[in-house]
């Protein structure tokens, strides 16, 4: 549903700000808003990073007669994504460069994804391949995003208001934090025991918000029992919100009796299935801004019918330039070729829905 993937999004933005706003120099709650109004005034910055897979493990399945996981897991590991660019809010303008490395048959590939983002379209530059003709790569795809909503069936989604979603993401994480208040969870670390953390950056704060076996079961119970009631008790209250994230209020209301009927069942689950080695993630902050996250993960998540899927993986991010102004690297592309042109060369229809 559409409406859950916005509402993920909005969490995941949320738990990044919650790591960024605690610390024990002050109340976490107080630190949180000092923190989130701080953020809610970056308009521009630039920024870098890397994900990397150091392992991945995917169970085959007996319909898996190609073996397509184990080539999967096979291309994923020891991959990484590097990637570098800027956002202005006030040109409404977002630039990336990805960068991907993998391995197949031994063999090292890079290719270099250049992306330019706007309120209105997004373009993108399909990397050479040799098995794609010059005529593709050569080219931005220009991609209309209202139209690629309207083909998907959002026709009465309402555009993106950011304002409106940094407000909903800070009222998110107020409803959040309270049950997160605890020593159990959060910790200010040595700069050299954080993975991947720039040598020559200063910080104010270091905060650290950590997983593991031991407390991960008292994670997913107050998620489960205490945080998400409390999330969808906000949606629902505000009618704004309800049609920010394109919901209506009894969608809520089902999905609140759900976890009624069904959270001591999910908790139980989520505990059997989950293995926790190490779940770290670790926010720089510098001047009250977010200027750097690292993600360290080593989780197993196991399925008696299918065996158990393993990743370890890690994730960096830094951020610069913050409100100062963006010069961006390259020009709007006009000499583009369409998404629709793109997918006809394939025999694909985009008038149909390919999403749901």
């Amino acid at each position: 549903m559409k409406w859950i993937q916005r509402t993920a999004i909005l969490a995941m933005v949320a738990i990044l700000f919650v790591v960024a706003g605690c610390s024990s120099s002050k109340p976490s709650k107080e630190a949180l808003v000092d923190s989130l109004k701080k953020m809610s005034e970056m308009h521009a910055y630039a920024f870098s990073g890397t994900v990397g897979i150091n392992d991945i493990t995917i169970p085959v399945s007996e319909s898996d007669e190609l073996g397509i996981a184990s080539m999967v897991a096979s291309v994923l590991k020891g991959s990484k994504i590097s990637f570098e660019g800027q956002h202005d809010r006030d040109a409404k303008r977002t630039d990336v460069t990805m960068k991907v490395e993998y391995k197949t048959d031994g063999a090292s590939t890079t290719l270099e994804i250049p992306m330019i983002m706007t309120d209105e379209k997004m373009y993108l530059k399909i990397p050479s391949l040799p098995s794609l003709p010059e005529s593709l790569t050569s080219k931005f795809v220009e991609i209309d995003l209202k139209k690629l909503m309207e083909v998907q069936g959002a026709t009465d989604a309402p555009a993106i208001d950011n304002d409106k979603m940094i407000k909903l993401s800070s009222d998110m994480i107020l409803a959040m934090v309270e049950p997160f208040e605890s020593k159990d969870f959060f910790s200010e670390p040595k700069a050299a025991d954080v993975q991947g953390l720039p040598q020559d950056a200063k910080y104010d704060n270091l905060v650290q918000f950590q997983l593991t076996n031991e407390n991960f079961p008292a994670a997913v119970d107050t998620i489960l029992n205490k945080v998400a009631p409390a999330i969808i008790d906000l949606l629902a209250a505000d009618e704004e919100y309800l049609k920010l994230i394109n919901v209506k209020k009894e969608d809520l209301d089902k999905a609140k009796q759900q976890l009624t009927d069904n959270g001591a069942q999910w908790t139980e689950e989520v505990n059997k299935a989950v293995k926790v080695n190490d779940f770290k993630l670790t926010t720089g902050v510098k001047d009250g801004y977010m200027t750097f996250q690292g993600i360290n993960a080593d989780i197993v998540v196991s399925d008696e019918g299918q065996g158990e899927t393993k990743l370890n993986m890690y994730a960096q991010s830094t951020y610069s330039a913050i409100n100062e102004k963006q010069t961006f690297k390259q020009e709007i592309p006009t000499d583009t070729t369409k998404l629709e042109d793109l997918a006809n060369s394939f025999g694909l229809d985009l008038s149909e829905p390919v999403l749901q």
